[in-house]
């Protein structure tokens, strides 16, 4: 491994894997927290063949210096290869949702930026990622009933996408500060379509 000024590489002009502004600065801000974790992979003219986002991020932060591989003795074909084995083979990869779920949980509870982990919004709302404490309700005295009621689906076909959209509104008032007691986006995207259903089709007696 090598350090090269940032300025001696160069992106593949023909990457056909693009890096969003958001996920660029994304990048950055994992480099903030962790510091250069990963070296670039560059040919020896400096054409990088992995790394693109982490060019752009060093970019961002002004890093004059970064570890490189030189990928030396490798053909053209070779170096246009694995441009794309590189980030192809990374989406070829699966995630266990439940250990997933249990280690975000976990970093949230210690006071961690899931952000920082590159989890969207959206994904942790699936994954139920937040909404722990609903699982540890103190005991209450003989007669009161907990505030809060476990409740199952079962979701067919493209209604996921629409409940998925419910979720994601219900999510914005905890962004503005809401003081719902609810922690749990899907508990709060239910209640809010049963208010407008109920406001639509329920006639007072």
């Amino acid at each position: 491994m090598e350090t090269w000024p940032i300025d001696r590489l160069r992106p593949y002009e023909r990457n056909s894997r693009r890096h969003s502004a958001e996920q660029i600065e994304q990048i950055a801000a994992s480099i903030r927290q962790w510091g250069w974790t990963m070296p670039i992979l560059a040919a020896d003219d400096g054409m990088v063949l992995a790394g693109h986002g982490r060019l752009a991020a060093g970019k961002l932060l002004a890093i004059p210096e970064v570890p490189v591989i030189v990928a030396r003795g490798w053909s053209d074909q070779q170096k246009r290869a694995y441009v794309i084995a590189d980030n192809r083979l990374t989406d070829a990869s699966e995630w266990d949702d439940e250990i997933l779920r249990l280690e975000l949980n976990d970093l949230l509870e210690g006071g961690f930026e899931l952000s920082l982990t590159g989890i969207t919004e959206s994904e942790l709302s699936r994954l139920s990622v937040g909404v722990g404490e609903l699982e540890a309700m103190p005991e209450l005295p003989d007669g009161d009933r907990s505030p809060y009621r476990d409740m199952t689906f079962i979701l067919y076909g493209d209604q996921w996408e629409t409940v998925d959209r419910a979720i994601k509104l219900a999510i914005q008032p905890r962004k503005r500060g809401d003081a719902n007691p609810n922690r749990s986006p899907q508990g709060n995207a239910l209640a809010r379509i049963c208010e407008e259903y109920l406001a639509r089709h329920v006639i007072d007696s």
